[in-house]
């Protein structure tokens, strides 16, 4: 199925976060992407084209020499309206919150023709979970590609005018499902790399799932909030610590028995379905080589690893102002709110069904959501009165593995 539009191409940017800042620069800068940026905040969407009838976004980016560009967007259309950003519409992109995809889907479901190519950057842990659900019977005619994780580390300056990126990776994984016949553009992979550019490189492979049981933001942010503050008595603190370069042996350890853990899952659902490629789920260390490897002065170990990722300067623990000059834990950031039921809580889920153990998992959940206030794990398993707002597979009612793989 060729797009309708064969001199361009017509891409759906969902959310306004950092990264759809700078997707945004990214995407407008091709002559042949026609670019419509969707918000359900009307309000957001109406200041941004305010700004845009007189200047243009900007990104500021590493130039790849030790020194730093400012690269302008080119023009393109912020709307609240799904019916208008759907027109025409061949690709969509969410790289926003995950626990915002349902809502964007749903919005925009109703509205896109059959052929789409729909993109989680990243998706997060079972984001193919939400668009099955809002797609139902029509996902057969539609592409869905997911990758682990965001091409940058980026802020935004200033809404909808500034955005910062500090680090690019080399490379993220992805997978694809959908039938190339069905889809609007010809090469949905190809095109994806040619809009996005190099770095990082584009890996797509395999099945879906694998890139679910890889997800870093899962494994790697709620076990180093869990080690950093399990044992904090509560007194505030002089200033806020590093995130990653103060990390210490012991989360690191904890870091590599979950992803034991991760490994063992995907290892099992491979052994009793010889037809599903999982092979995207790597030890964590291959990992942050792949994604970093230029920018980590020390590869000696999965320690020094993070310590010495440049990528990684200066990133705090996510904290809030208690006094003047004294700080406390921000429990209410994305590293807990996001990554735990969107992230752990789905690879406990998946584990659960594939019958494999998971300690190390288990006691982060536990912390975290007594931090959150919430209940996903009791001692029976992902039954707590708050699953059904987590994208574990059992919130969508799926007790097998052939019902999470989407056969």
């Amino acid at each position: 199925m060729a797009s309708e539009t064969s001199d361009s191409i017509n891409v759906v940017l969902c959310g306004t976060s950092s990264a759809s800042h700078v997707l945004a620069a990214v995407l407008s800068a091709h002559a042949d992407v026609e670019l419509s940026l969707f918000t359900r905040d009307a309000t957001k969407a109406h200041d941004w084209n305010i700004f845009l009838r007189h200047d243009h976004l900007t990104v500021d980016a590493p130039d790849g020499d030790g020194g730093r560009v400012v690269r302008a967007a080119n023009s393109f259309a912020v709307t609240s309206d799904p019916t208008q950003a759907a027109r025409r519409c061949d690709i969509v992109i969410l790289s926003l919150p995950a626990f915002l995809h349902a809502r964007y889907l749903a919005s925009l479901a109703p509205h896109l023709q059959d052929g789409c190519v729909i993109v989680g950057l990243p998706g997060q842990c079972g984001f193919e979970f939400d668009v099955r659900q809002a797609l139902g019977e029509r996902i057969e005619r539609f592409g869905v590609v997911n990758f682990d994780s965001l091409p940058w580390i980026c802020r935004i300056i200033e809404f909808g005018k500034k955005a910062w990126i500090s680090g690019t990776k080399e490379v993220i994984a992805g997978a694809m499902r959908g039938d190339p016949t069905e889809i609007r553009i010809a090469d949905p992979l190809s095109t994806l790399r040619r809009l996005l550019g190099e770095p990082p490189r584009l890996v797509v492979s395999g099945h879906l799932l694998g890139i679910t049981l890889r997800s870093p933001n899962a494994s790697n942010h709620p076990p180093m909030m869990y080690s950093r503050w399990k044992d904090w008595d509560g007194a505030a603190l002089e200033s806020p610590p590093l995130f990653y370069e103060a990390i210490d042996e012991q989360a690191v350890s904890l870091l590599v028995e979950i992803n034991r853990e991760v490994l063992a899952t995907a290892e099992r659902i491979m052994a009793e379905n010889p037809e599903v490629d999982l092979s995207q789920v790597i030890p964590g260390y291959d990992w942050e080589i792949a994604s970093y490897g230029p920018v980590i002065t020390d590869q000696t170990s999965l320690l020094t690893a993070i310590r010495t990722n440049s990528g990684y300067r200066g990133i705090e623990h996510p904290m809030f102002s208690v006094a003047q000059g004294k700080f406390a834990p921000d429990f209410g950031h994305r590293f807990l709110t996001e990554d735990v039921p969107f992230g752990l809580v789905v690879i406990r889920g998946i584990a659960e069904i594939a019958g494999v153990p998971t300690p190390g998992i288990d006691a982060v959940v536990s912390w975290s959501q007594e931090r959150l206030g919430r209940e996903y794990l009791t001692s029976s398993g992902l039954d707590g009165r708050d699953v059904a707002t987590t994208r574990c597979p059992q919130r969508y009612g799926f007790t097998t593995l052939r019902q999470v793989l989407g056969y």
